[in-house]
């Protein structure tokens, strides 16, 4: 009877270990589509003031309650925005010079 508690410990552990596991899985494959074309890009830091300015008026339309924190740009040309609100959630855009947003699932390489 004294080993009873320490099995009830280890099984409990098993379960909670799995379970931290799926949510990180879960995480993974929620944003692979922007992994996947991050990936096939190379993007580097820019200052936000150095984005176009047709991009810029993009943003602020059609994300009226968010602000460009972060910039990157790769070597085709295209913009990899953060988009923040004022709780700091972030959104990830990604554009092109004329302020035509790309979805991740184009193919422009």
């Amino acid at each position: 009877m004294k080993k009873l508690p320490m099995i009830v410990a280890i099984v409990v552990s098993i379960f909670s270990a799995q379970g931290a596991i799926a949510q990180d899985e879960l995480a993974i494959n929620n944003g692979s589509r922007y992994l996947d074309y991050d990936e096939q890009h190379e993007y580097t830091e820019i200052n936000t003031v150095d984005l176009p300015l047709a991009l810029q008026e993009a943003a602020a339309r059609d994300f009226t309650k968010l602000r460009i924190a972060e910039a990157y740009i790769s070597k085709d040309y295209t913009y990899k925005v953060f988009l923040r609100d004022h709780n700091d959630n972030t959104k990830i855009v990604f554009a092109s010079a004329n302020g035509e947003w790309i979805e991740p699932n184009d193919n422009k390489s």
